[in-house]
């Protein structure tokens, strides 16, 4: 019985002790977040991801799988969506998901982008992008939407 329990125990033990806990998250540090937000600035980061809120927002303002397409936000409640769009608080996302690119890379997009005058394309329409940074914006969009029906 005492070499069973020993056994068990010893089992246990190791993999219990072979269990890892996930990475913490990722964030920038103070460097980083000094290039992020000077990326942002020269790269029209806030316009470019407001143009493509609106854009999200234009799709979610009508049902379509119903004949006549049902309207369910209207073009007051998406523009009050998009002015209340908390760029600030939406920035712990950024520096997250960007901060995986190293400080050369994000120095040479800084660059780039003053090198081309900030503008990418024509009405800010380009973007910089992850699946984080699309779940988190959607998310929050969404999130708007629902307390904007309430």
């Amino acid at each position: 019985m005492k070499q069973v329990l020993l056994f068990l125990s010893i089992t246990l033990s190791s993999l219990a002790g072979a269990q890892t806990l996930p990475p913490p998250p990722a964030m920038a540090n103070l460097a980083q977040k000094s290039l992020i937000d000077e990326f942002i600035k020269v790269s029209h980061y806030r316009e470019a991801l407001i143009n493509y809120a609106k854009d999200y927002i234009e799709l979610k303002m009508f049902d379509y799988s119903v004949d006549p397409p049902k309207e369910l936000l209207t073009e007051e409640q998406a523009i009050k969506i998009i002015e209340n769009f908390d760029f600030d608080a939406f920035k712990v996302s950024l520096y997250s998901s960007l901060s995986f690119i190293s400080d050369a890379n994000l120095k040479q997009l800084i660059k780039f982008h003053k090198s081309i005058g900030g503008q990418l394309s024509k009405n800010d329409s380009i973007l910089l992008m992850n699946s984080t940074i699309d779940l988190n914006i959607k998310n929050q969009i969404d999130y708007a939407i629902e307390n904007i029906k309430k």
